[in-house]
């Protein structure tokens, strides 16, 4: 994940995202400078939508909302789990995700650090990785102690946090429960591709991700 985060960051969300996941089609057609939607009022029409919202692609979503290019673009989010408890749970889990200092950056520019602060998260300041045949050890900290090197973060925390600023997005739209049943890329350009939910629900996009 924190690998992915970095990407997002660094780049341009939309070409960036092309070699981390299954299905992405950017239509020719689709220009980045635009402001503002140009899709039909249809509600089985999108800009963008993203098959899977776990941590990766919430957090994607999310990003795109907070994107002063791409706020105004439609979003669907395809969740097939069920929707999260709107408050974390008070017992520990021991399904955690060790974050860098890039992902740190990204999740308090899109607001949602400041949730798992106010909860709970461990500091990494130094790591230490030895051999189990030999004497070979290798160390990484920053200079001194004086900053950490990464975060450990409960994943439903993560995911928690960055719900509930998405939850304040109105260009995106969350369905959870939805299993995808197909999906058709366009053959040629100026096509949409698509996306069927086991329910019978096709929805229309220029652009396709699969987490």
């Amino acid at each position: 994940m924190a690998t992915f985060m970095k990407a997002v960051l660094h780049s341009n969300v939309l070409t960036s995202i092309s070699t981390r996941h299954k299905y992405v089609f950017l239509n020719a057609s689709t220009h980045i400078a635009r402001h503002c939607s140009t899709m039909s009022q249809n509600h089985e029409n999108y800009d963008i939508i993203i098959s899977g919202g776990g941590m990766v692609g919430t957090t994607l979503a999310c990003a795109i909302a907070n994107n002063r290019k791409l706020e105004c673009k439609k979003v669907l989010l395809l969740e097939s789990g069920k929707k999260l408890e709107d408050k974390p749970q008070k017992q520990y889990s021991n399904r955690v995700v060790a974050l860098n200092q890039q992902t740190y950056i990204l999740l308090s520019s899109i607001g949602a650090w400041q949730h798992i602060e106010a909860a709970r998260y461990c500091a990494v300041q130094k790591m230490q990785v030895w051999d189990a045949c030999s004497d070979a050890m290798i160390v990484f900290n920053k200079d001194s102690l004086t900053e950490e090197i990464a975060y450990i973060v409960e994943n439903d925390l993560l995911l928690h946090s960055v719900n509930k600023q998405l939850a304040e997005k109105e260009n995106v739209n969350v369905i959870y429960n939805s299993k995808v049943e197909s999906i058709k890329l366009p053959k040629q350009l100026g096509e949409n591709a698509e996306i069927q939910l086991q329910n019978g629900t096709i929805y229309k996009t220029k652009l396709l991700v699969s987490d």
